[in-house]
């Protein structure tokens, strides 16, 4: 911790550097006490540590979670000092008693609050949880702030991220992004347009600047209305059709569903494994919950006939009921629906010709989907399908468009 209370009920906040001689004496000059818990506090400081408040004896401050790195310790306090310096309302390590939690930084904005969480160390998913609503509740809007060491990258637009990282994920469905921060760059970095490929490959943007250029108001990313990573998809999705088989469980459902309906991974029609909105709800990766479709609905269905949205949801609910299609919890970003994506991606397939609105919520079949005998025959599919629809799927806003 950076704050502390005296005995007079004076705040006090540690300097980014205390000269070691002068440690003992701030020591000395008086009681320190956490304004959470009131226990006893001492300063600790060293060649390697920043100076920092900790808890005498061992404590179970129910406001402390736990513990501090330097890296942390560094990035709240510049995090403060940049709000501060452009002239807003804030408070480091605000302690709000009414639900007994400590906020990194509290910072008022207009007529809102908010509570930013630079967080370093990976928590519990039930705590990270349990802290957003518990800031919600009191009308505080949570900012949660990865540390950006913890980014893994693969290629300029393919990143890595974990169950933990995607909580993180804040903006709107149509939008969403990630902040991450580096104190030791003074850096901060937002991660746009995120597009899952899988639980843990997700396509996006990566932006970053400077906090000294940087003023608070210009800090939120811009939209983006088109769909830049449509050659990467393409190419992951290929590699995919060829070597997710080589990954897979014995005995797994989806790779004997897809057997008993004579169908290879290298084989599924181009049709399966689209982006659309709302994807990022959906842990299962987008070829596989739409290939699920495609044999439990779409296989068996001919030109002219008719399709039912209430069955199409009636089967996705199936499998994920069975845990064949898995969820990731986004408490950052406002509820929708599970089915929300199926919808997005029945209105994907009318858009692209495939079906057409007879009446709400009844579809008629216009085109059947491309099943491919071999490999290679899928590969000219799939080059006849993008030719076709790429201007439409990089431009049309498919994934983005509000």
């Amino acid at each position: 911790m950076l704050t502390a209370i005296k005995k007079d009920g004076t705040w006090i906040t540690l300097p980014e550097k205390i000269p070691a001689n002068k440690i003992d004496e701030w020591r000395r000059s008086a009681d320190y006490y956490c304004p959470c818990c009131k226990m006893e506090m001492t300063i600790k400081a060293g060649n390697v540590r920043i100076p920092h408040f900790a808890h005498k004896n061992s404590s179970s401050c129910r406001a402390s979670s736990e513990p501090e790195s330097a890296y942390h310790l560094k990035g709240k306090r510049k995090l403060f000092q940049w709000l501060l310096s452009h002239g807003y309302q804030v408070d480091l390590e605000a302690y709000l008693p009414e639900i007994k939690k400590r906020a990194d930084i509290l910072v008022r904005i207009g007529g809102n609050r908010y509570a930013i969480e630079f967080q370093c160390s990976v928590i519990p998913e039930v705590e990270f949880i349990e802290r957003t609503r518990a800031y919600q509740s009191i009308g505080i809007k949570p900012i949660w702030i990865l540390a950006a060491k913890r980014l893994k990258r693969k290629s300029l637009y393919e990143f890595s991220l974990t169950r933990f990282q995607w909580l993180f994920i804040t903006g709107s469905f149509h939008h969403p992004f990630l902040w991450m921060y580096c104190p030791e760059t003074d850096h901060l970095s937002v991660l746009k347009n995120l597009t899952p490929f899988t639980p843990r490959t997700v396509f996006a943007e990566l932006t970053t600047a400077s906090l000294k250029f940087l003023p608070p108001s210009r800090a939120l990313p811009q939209n983006c209305f088109g769909f830049p990573f449509l050659s990467a998809w393409r190419y992951k999705r290929n590699g995919w059709s060829l070597h997710r088989v080589k990954t897979a469980r014995r005995c797994d459902p989806f790779f004997e569903e897809l057997y008993s309906h004579h169908i290879t991974p290298a084989t599924l029609p181009i049709e399966v494994g689209l982006p659309v909105r709302g994807m990022l709800l959906i842990d299962t990766a987008s070829i596989e919950w739409q290939a699920w479709l495609y044999m439990d609905v779409f296989q068996e269905k001919r030109t002219g006939e008719k399709i039912s949205m209430a069955d199409i949801i009636c089967i996705f609910r199936k499998h994920s009921k069975k845990g064949e299609i898995k969820f990731r919890p986004l408490p950052l970003l406002h509820e929708k629906p599970i089915e929300y994506p199926v919808g997005q991606y029945i209105m994907l397939l009318e858009q692209l010709g495939y079906l057409s609105k007879l009446e709400e919520g009844v579809f008629k079949v216009e085109r059947e989907f491309s099943l491919a005998f071999t490999s290679d025959q899928a590969q000219i599919l799939e080059k006849n399908f993008y030719d076709k629809h790429k201007l439409m799927m990089e431009k049309g806003n498919i994934q983005y468009n509000q």
